[in-house]
């Protein structure tokens, strides 16, 4: 039918034209923004997946950044701690060098200032080292989350403890420094000395590292018990090391002989004439002349008047049988720890009880805890007892019973004393609630045949940069006299003294222990290093990929996309031309109407 209200043609080739135009529209588009998807009604479900990767893409970046940011952090704190183990490295140095005894009071008291300036340094390096404005090593940066990942629990947990010179140190705890009460011959010594501590006085240590326990054998000496710790070292970190030292003196001039043994099955004959109580030189002489079998070294103290005997090993030292003939001398004998202080035992006794006054006169003590022979040192609370000294030493002459004892003088001689009565022209009075007596060592009788022998027990220090208890299965024990749980104390750089050699010799162990804090510091930051390093390249990877997938999704296809609006363009033009065609053709109707 031949129409002008109906146009079909040019209706057909209209839409054809909106269609090309449309399409063009989208290829350039497309190609303008780089982009296949502009819009929701590109390609909904593609919209969301490019969202989803979207997010991720710039998470992972995020991420790395992060860890990069927290590598940085973590080389901050390593090039800090490089800095305080070189300074700690030199301070165990001048440790070394004070212990040596080429050295002179001023020359200990010269490197104790480098110390003093070193450890400030340490301190100046704990308080200042910071990044961004955060504190990383005063001991306030700890539990921190690292966020090296895209999902909320994704974080690397970072902490440093603080590296003070208060925090910096050794967990320490040393055994008790003694000696056996006297007995009557070098025999009995070596009899009493092997029986003191039990065969069931196991040692369980506890620490974070978990429980264990060092086995010993009945009559085992320092030596012994500082190898069954190290036996466990491996596992506990806890490290020993043993020591056995001891403060002779005499009461009086004479020739002194006695039976020595220390690491020897075979033991040592001493004979020395000492001339006066002032100068024992002769002794030490007579000691150090048979250290070779014994392994025992003797030496002066500063004013002669006392040799430091020590056994480096920790075996124990027997001196036994001593004799002077019939001279009236005797020779006195006092464990010593590792730093040098000699053990002493303090007793508080309340001499306002009854004592009646006379020559050796019965003080009544519950569990006094002293033995014949114990040289002892009377500190008066006021006014002293009468026909005692304060800061006197005296002799324990009898023990009736744990709840009693008496006195002589320190070369045997009888002493009249006491609160009640008179005698020898000591009236009794004063005394007071609170006096105190202390023991200071063993006065081995040179004139008799009873009362001549002892034994010196050695000296074991637990040393560990970690926290950790020891509790003995047995109250006859070398760390204790109960089976209670000993906690070990925390010595720290901040105390260390070079200014003796005792001071300097502890300061090693003490900067050692400091020396292992600092390197599992270090150890946490290179595994947290390393961990970075990895977290980063693989963080790196899986945002390459993400971003590839991101890609193909999103990005527009630019060879595609021309070729397709090439096309639209030459549709677009040719539906143009057709359309006119198409309104050339109704005018061929005005013919009809001629």
């Amino acid at each position: 039918m031949t129409s002008i209200n109906s146009d079909q043609m040019s209706s057909m080739v209209l839409a054809s034209l909106n269609k090309s135009n449309s399409e063009m529209k989208i290829a350039m588009e497309r190609l303008s923004t780089g982009k296949r998807i502009n819009a929701a009604g590109d390609d909904a479900a593609g919209l969301s997946i490019s969202s989803k990767l979207r997010a991720q893409v710039d998470s992972l970046n995020a991420a790395i950044k992060n860890s990069s940011d927290a590598l940085a952090m973590v080389s901050t704190i390593e090039g800090a701690l490089v800095e305080t183990t070189s300074i700690l490295q030199r301070m165990r140095t001048l440790a070394v060098q004070s212990s040596s005894d080429t050295n002179t009071g001023n020359d200990r008291t010269y490197l104790q200032d480098e110390v003093n300036q070193l450890i400030t340094e340490i301190n100046r390096i704990s308080t200042n080292t910071e990044f961004n404005s955060t504190k990383l090593l005063d001991g306030t940066f700890t539990d921190k989350n690292i966020q090296i990942g895209t999902a909320s629990n994704q974080v690397l947990r970072l902490g440093v403890a603080s590296t003070d010179s208060t925090k910096l140190g050794a967990y320490q705890l040393d055994t008790i420094d003694e000696t056996i009460g006297r007995v009557d011959s070098f025999a009995s010594a070596n009899t009493a000395v092997n029986a003191l501590f039990s065969a069931d006085a196991d040692y369980v240590v506890k620490g974070t590292f978990g429980t264990y326990t060092a086995m010993v054998d009945a009559g085992a000496d320092a030596r012994d018990v500082a190898a069954s710790f190290n036996l466990l070292s491996g596992d506990t970190g806890v490290s020993a090391t043993s020591l056995t030292k001891a403060n002779l003196s005499v009461s009086a001039a004479g020739t002194f002989s006695f039976t020595l043994q220390g690491k020897s099955t075979t033991t040592s004959q001493i004979t020395a004439t000492v001339t006066s109580t002032t100068d024992l030189t002769a002794i030490k002489d007579a000691i150090n002349a048979v250290s070779g079998s014994t392994g025992i070294t003797a030496a002066l103290s500063s004013d002669k008047a006392g040799i430091n005997i020590t056994q480096s090993e920790g075996y124990d030292i027997l001196i036994g049988d001593v004799s002077t003939g019939s001279t009236n001398a005797d020779l006195v004998v006092a464990a010593m720890d590792m730093d040098n202080v000699k053990d002493t035992t303090d007793v508080t006794i309340d001499t306002t009880a009854t004592i009646t006054t006379g020559a050796a006169a019965t003080i009544a003590a519950t569990g006094h805890g002293f033995s014949v022979g114990d040289v002892v040192t009377y500190t008066a609370a006021g006014t002293t007892l009468a026909g005692l000294a304060s800061g006197t030493s005296y002799i324990v002459g009898t023990v009736a019973n744990a709840n009693s004892f008496t006195l002589l003088t320190t070369t045997s001689g009888a002493v009249t004393y006491g609160n009640s009565g008179s005698a020898n022209g000591v009236t009794g009075a004063g005394g007071n609630a609170s006096d105190k007596f202390t023991r200071v060592g063993r006065s081995l009788d040179g004139d008799s045949t009873s009362g001549d022998s002892t034994a010196v027990v050695g000296v074991v220090r637990l040393s560990s940069q970690n926290a950790y208890t020891v509790s003995p299965g047995n109250a006859a024990n070398i760390f204790s006299t109960s089976t209670t749980e000993i906690t070990a104390s925390h010595n720290t750089i901040s105390g260390i003294s070079l200014t003796t050699k005792a001071g300097a010799t502890k300061a090693m162990s003490i900067i050692d222990g400091a020396l292992l804090m600092i390197s599992g510091i270090r150890s946490d930051m290179g595994s947290a290093n390393n961990r970075l390093e990895s977290t980063i390249d693989n963080l790196s990877n899986i945002a390459v990929n993400a971003q590839k997938s991101l890609s193909t999704v999103e990005d527009a296809n630019f060879a595609e996309e021309t070729a397709r609006l090439t096309k639209a363009q030459i549709l677009a033009k040719a539906a143009t031309s057709m359309l006119a065609q198409a309104n050339k053709a109704k005018e061929t109707m005005l013919a009809l109407l001629q």
